[in-house]
């Protein structure tokens, strides 16, 4: 999928019912390990997540707090010695599901003197050098501080709010690091997803000038039922490129060529895969000239991209790899992002595998990768062909993990053209 407005805070809400995952276990890993190890690489000392009702940071549910009503401050402290301590300050009636997720050393109650002077207690006795807050101008995610309560935190903290930091960074680290359990999850979503795509890549199910776009969706969609999965997201292009876009009506013919960007979620993770299937014309054995000088283009960026994509580079440099290999073969340049974290959705937190383009991606784009990150690649031509006469894409999308000595492609990457019909597919 093309690379969109990062998610929302909805994103870390239980996952689908009929999941295979913990969510207590993984909150857990999350939090004991993930986090002490990103705020030692980000030199953070405390992070402090400042929030209320009806304008709740989208934080709190990873902490696996259903609800706040007052003021509370939830406060992750690294000391010297690497160990955690982790204190929660809320009104009296919010303790009980603070303590409930588990997270907190202490929960301090407040009544009628209000959240202040404790905070300012704990701020002072810890005395952090770098304090990470939850606002940014481009990570929704770590965007949970409204301006009114950064005003009580001036009251509250005095000069300490000259230490503040954004939290970005720190935040991309701990959700774009998946745990063992969702990195299971993310690779069965994928291998399914790639089963079922293949599924209907084929003579059995694509039958030239019968089948509908909304039909091969619709079979897919039965598929992945019977897999156990969800659907993430369905897109089925025939014809004129059209962006996002529902399967339609229109029928698929001999000589079309299929785009297929589609996703399966397992355990409420979820893939992103595309894949490009030529339908022969009677008579062909092998895909038009044009078609298929395209298809090795992508192929090589896709490729050019996933090399790209290693722990100390960064989400531009990936970005740049499968870009240029592209504008050097005198492509236009693609007008999106090569990728993008996936997750529990299909655009997730992680770096922005994306260009230098200030107002629309900004900052994140210089994150840098790091183990434990799933990621989709997917640099896509844009063209009008002579032989099409409309706008036209191609693209080739895989999903990939991320460890010390790379990143690794997950199920079979698709290596050439799929052909539908008489001569043998791959």
């Amino acid at each position: 999928m093309i690379l969109l407005t990062l998610l929302l805070a909805s994103s870390f809400l239980a996952p689908a019912q009929g999941a295979t995952v913990d969510r207590d276990a993984i909150r857990k890993h999350r939090f004991e390990k993930l986090l002490p190890e990103g705020m030692k690489t980000q030199g953070v000392d405390m992070w402090l997540t400042f929030t209320r009702e009806n304008a709740t940071d989208p934080i709190l549910a990873v902490m696996g707090v259903d609800h706040i009503v007052a003021r509370g401050a939830m406060v992750f402290m690294r000391k010297p010695d690497g160990t955690m301590h982790n204190v929660a300050i809320a009104a009296s009636y919010d303790v009980d599901p603070i303590k409930g997720c588990g997270l907190f050393d202490d929960v301090i109650a407040y009544k009628k003197e209000g959240v202040k002077p404790h905070l300012a207690e704990l701020v002072k006795k810890a005395n952090p050098k770098v304090i990470a807050v939850n606002y940014s101008r481009d990570e929704t995610v770590a965007d949970g501080l409204t301006f009114g309560m950064r005003q009580y935190l001036d009251e509250a903290l005095g000069d300490y709010t000259k230490r503040f930091v954004s939290s970005d960074k720190l935040v991309v680290s701990l959700l774009g690091r998946k745990t063992p359990q969702e990195i299971d999850a993310l690779r069965q979503a994928a291998e399914d997803t790639q089963r079922i795509i293949a599924e209907a890549l084929t003579p059995q199910i694509v039958k030239p000038g019968l089948t509908t776009e909304k039909a091969l969706n619709d079979w897919m969609e039965k598929r992945a039922k019977e897999l156990g999965d969800e659907v993430a997201f369905a897109s089925v292009v025939v014809g004129p490129s059209r962006g996002h876009s529902e399967p339609t009506d229109r029928v698929i013919q001999y000589g079309d060529v299929i785009r297929i960007d589609w996703g399966a979620s397992h355990g409420g993770y979820s893939a992103d895969i595309q894949r490009t299937a030529y339908v022969l014309k009677q008579g062909e054995t092998k895909a038009p000239a044009w078609l298929e000088k395209l298809w090795v283009d992508i192929l090589e960026a896709n490729r050019a991209a996933t090399a790209a994509c290693k722990p100390g580079n960064a989400g531009i440099d990936v970005d740049r790899a499968g870009r240029e290999s592209l504008t050097k073969k005198g492509y236009d340049e693609y007008p999106h992002g090569t990728g993008h974290a996936i997750g529990l959705k299909v655009h997730d937190v992680g770096p922005k595998l994306g260009p230098d383009w200030p107002e629309r991606y900004g900052e994140p784009v210089f994150f840098k990768i790091e183990p434990g990150q799933v990621f989709a690649i997917e640099p896509l031509i844009y063209i009008k062909p002579p032989e099409l006469g409309y706008d036209f894409h191609m693209g080739l999308e895989e999903n990939v993990i991320v460890d010390a000595t790379g990143a690794h492609y997950i199920g079979t990457p698709q290596t050439e053209l799929i052909l539908i019909g008489t001569a043998s597919t791959k």
